[in-house]
């Protein structure tokens, strides 16, 4: 069983976190304070430390500090425990060498999957050698930087999730913890008004991140991610992905790039819903969702009708949510682009036969 330290000085705060790791469950040692913590560091040589910031005596930054000096602990995993979430707080504790940093408050879930998460360090690879902190980032930041096969490298060195199909992989006004790679599957990302009505911002699949714009924002999720087919997903911590962009100019901007790509496809499609009608926007989610998932059927296969693609399988409300109009207006739609000999419906699958009309159509 492994044995965590949790060094925290509000006693309540401190049994919650003990309560939860106990039912994981896990071998806790508690510490009220920084000194404290130190001891029974050195004399239980714990396998992961939880380590409040703001404390009497001896800090989480000097408790780090000292144990990082020591060469029995200065390859523990190190997370700290705060209510602090400035951007320059953080750079601090990860500069002084903290693998990961906990924003209170967070809920039993967030907590147990950084732990988790952060007890990966140190366990040894596919060929049996021990992964440091370093060695896992350089890995990273090849994945990152598309430098070999990102899926594997990934693979080999973070957990993968399966997801099942409408499973949220977060939600909206929760924590953000951990950067994910999606290995297979297609997820979307929605927005949820006052209403209950939603709105598909992005449509992600295999070799996309997702949750770098909330962790660069330093924030609750603004949106939800939910699972649109079975998917296998690789997490990464928070503590990895923000090391990485405070100390490697390449990863910062290729995720600048990103943001850059992103920003600029809510612009347009903003646009395209303030202007366009709405039989132009469903043309343009039937494009969307071939251009995402079935690329390779863009315009290569004759038929008599011109050309067509894969079938593609996605509910009605999902399209109504990805065109942002109503269910029964995206229903007569896509029955009229049937009738003119552009689609064909076989229940949720929706096959694109002629492709040019409808290009030129949401024009």
């Amino acid at each position: 069983m492994k044995t965590i330290l949790v060094i925290e000085d509000n006693a309540e705060m401190r049994g919650n976190i003990t309560e939860i790791l106990e039912l994981a469950p896990y071998q806790v040692v508690q510490a009220e304070n920084g000194k404290q913590g130190v001891a029974l560091a050195r004399q239980t040589r714990p396998d992961l430390i939880l380590c409040d910031i703001m404390m009497p005596e001896l800090d989480g930054y000097g408790v780090l500090h000292i144990l990082g000096n020591d060469p029995g602990l200065a390859e523990t995993p190190f997370l700290f425990l705060s209510a602090k979430a400035d951007a320059a707080d953080f750079r601090f504790g990860m500069n002084l060498g903290a693998d990961d940093y906990l924003t209170k408050p967070f809920d039993d879930l967030t907590l147990l999957n950084a732990v988790e998460l952060r007890l990966k360090k140190g366990e040894r690879d596919q060929h049996g050698t021990i992964l440091t902190n370093t060695a896992r980032l350089e890995k990273l930041t090849r994945a990152i930087m598309s430098e070999g096969d990102a899926h594997q490298c990934l693979r080999e060195n973070y957990p993968i999730t399966h997801y099942n199909k409408k499973q949220p992989l977060f939600t909206a006004g929760s924590s953000s913890t951990s950067l994910y790679f999606i290995d297979k599957g297609k997820v979307k990302i929605f927005r949820t008004d006052q209403g209950g009505n939603e709105y598909i911002t992005a449509l992600l699949g295999a070799g996309d991140f997702v949750g770098y714009i909330t962790l660069l924002e330093d924030g609750p999720y603004e949106e939800t991610a939910e699972i649109l087919d079975d998917a296998e997903i690789c997490t990464i911590p928070k503590g990895d992905f923000l090391e990485l962009i405070y100390h490697h100019q390449d990863v910062a901007n290729q995720f600048i790039r990103l943001l850059t790509g992103a920003v600029a496809e809510h612009q347009e499609r903003l646009l395209k819903l303030a202007y366009q009608s709405v039989r132009k926007r469903v043309a343009e989610a039937l494009l969307m969702f071939q251009r995402k998932y079935h690329p390779q059927a863009n315009g290569l296969t004759d038929t008599p009708m011109g050309n067509s693609s894969t079938a593609m399988t996605l509910s009605r409300d999902n399209w109504s949510d990805l065109v942002g109009a109503s269910t029964e207006t995206v229903i007569r739609i896509l029955s009229d682009f049937r009738n003119e000999g552009l689609i064909v419906i076989n229940g949720s699958q929706i096959t694109l036969l002629d492709i040019d009309k409808l290009t030129r159509l949401k024009h």
